[in-house]
């Protein structure tokens, strides 16, 4: 077997979603295969493979290559090898939405093909919900009454010294959880809950917006209307459209970290505030959503008229891994995130465009030079910046969004009627008695 080459001993950074990649020497390894048997299964799709910017060897998945191992051994009748929770473990059976090459599709359709049709927010969470989406768009009935969010938010803004959109979105729904009484449960009260929970996380966007309050969807008023209007964008169809396009792209995305955070806490039988107030919280760290900080850091970094060539190694010397950008790539999709170009494509629609926007059009072309492509989170983060909305508005789309396929998640584990519980394997040492 060949010897490792330098850049294949080269120390590999952790991916988002923790993705782990070995070299070529490693994988055969495992496998206890020649380098042509796993060329073979690369090319059959049973491996995805990673390419470094400037580096010729190629990297491969080790979940993909773990799991041909554990079904070879499993075939021979050999021990076989425990499945770890790592990236693409444990597989979970769902209705709700499965990811292709075309992006996520719910409920068979594909969310960009909803974009395309120009349909709303609220069209796709009930796709999402039910499967039975109505015929036409129509905005949810306001909600009755928005005092108890409006005093949640107020205390939080008054005891948290820096309130971010992510952190105000989960502390109001934890802090709702207290207040769900017996006929908000989902089962009881149909979808009036989860429809009433959406709209007040929209009244957030009123808190960072030129008013800087909580404003909730108003009678007749679609939820990206409400968002537009409390970010201080008016009622400006190109900007409603895009927040609507955003929110439609980042509604589900099949079983993430934070959407099976939900189902755990659902399989406990915990209410619906709770079981998205436990996935937000995942949602919150630095592999997840967390990262569009990082993003919104890289492009504040950036000077103004940057050419796309020299984004990379101004990267690089602002302390950023040129080729490695925070929140480029995903590991589901071989090239770009097909969320990504269709929330891209409308940024050159945005009829008026913030101070940012050339620094984020030269961020995109010196990536794509260099074979790097921008996430939902990186692309959520470019719209954002685009049409001059504050840092953190990428982040809180991107949640509130999310919380239609939590609550869908949520609902379904419900009827399974089963408990998550994992189990672990120790590993450490057995001391005498």
């Amino acid at each position: 077997m060949p010897a490792k080459s330098s850049s294949e001993n080269a120390p590999l950074r952790r991916q988002i979603n923790d993705v782990e990649y070995v070299g070529s020497t490693e994988a055969m390894s495992i496998l206890g295969v020649r380098r042509e048997t796993l060329y073979t299964y690369v090319s059959r799709g049973l491996i995805k493979t990673k390419q470094r910017p400037g580096v010729k060897a190629k990297l491969y998945r080790k979940a993909d290559v773990e799991k041909l191992r554990s079904r070879a051994v499993e075939r021979s009748g050999g021990p076989q090898v425990s499945q770890s929770l790592r990236y693409g473990e444990p597989i979970a059976q769902t209705w709700i939405s499965e990811i292709t090459a075309q992006g996520p599709r719910y409920r068979g359709v594909l969310a960009r093909d909803l974009v395309r049709d120009g349909r709303s927010f609220e069209f796709a969470s009930e796709l999402i919900w039910t499967g039975l989406p109505r015929t036409r768009d129509v905005p949810w009935p306001a909600p009755p009454d928005a005092r108890v969010p409006e005093s949640l938010v107020r205390m939080a803004l008054q005891s948290a010294e820096h309130v971010t959109p992510l952190k105000l979105l989960a502390m109001l729904t934890t802090s709702l959880s207290a207040f769900e009484r017996a006929d908000d449960d989902v089962e009881a009260a149909g979808f009036a809950a989860c429809r009433r929970l959406l709209q007040w996380l929209a009244g957030t966007a009123g808190v960072f917006g030129p008013e800087t309050r909580f404003s909730a969807p108003r009678e007749g008023e679609f939820m990206a209307q409400c968002v537009a209007r409390g970010l201080g964008l008016g009622d400006r169809p190109d900007a409603v459209r895009a927040i609507d396009a955003a929110l439609v792209m980042s509604a589900e995305h099949e079983l993430s970290a934070p959407t099976f955070a939900a189902r755990i806490c659902a399989s406990t039988g915990a209410d619906l505030h709770a079981c998205v107030a436990t996935a937000m919280l995942t949602q919150s760290g630095p592999m997840q959503v967390g990262g569009a900080m990082e993003v919104e850091a890289l492009i504040d970094a950036l000077p103004a008229g940057l050419a796309p060539e020299d984004v990379l190694p101004q990267a690089a010397a602002s302390g950023f891994k040129g080729n490695e950008l925070p929140c480029f790539g995903h590991p589901l999709y071989d090239g770009e995130d097909p969320r990504s170009a269709v929330l891209l494509e409308l940024v050159d629609g945005v009829g008026a465009h913030g101070p940012d926007l050339p620094k984020v059009q030269a961020l995109v072309a010196g990536a794509r030079q260099a074979g790097q492509h921008p996430n939902v989170f990186a692309a959520l983060v470019i719209l954002c910046k685009a049409m001059g909305l504050p840092n953190g508005s990428g982040a809180m789309l991107h949640s509130l969004a999310r919380t239609s396929g939590w609550i869908a998640h949520a609902m379904e584990q419900r009827l399974t009627g089963a408990m998550l519980r994992p189990r672990a394997k120790y590993m450490g040492q057995h001391l005498p008695r």
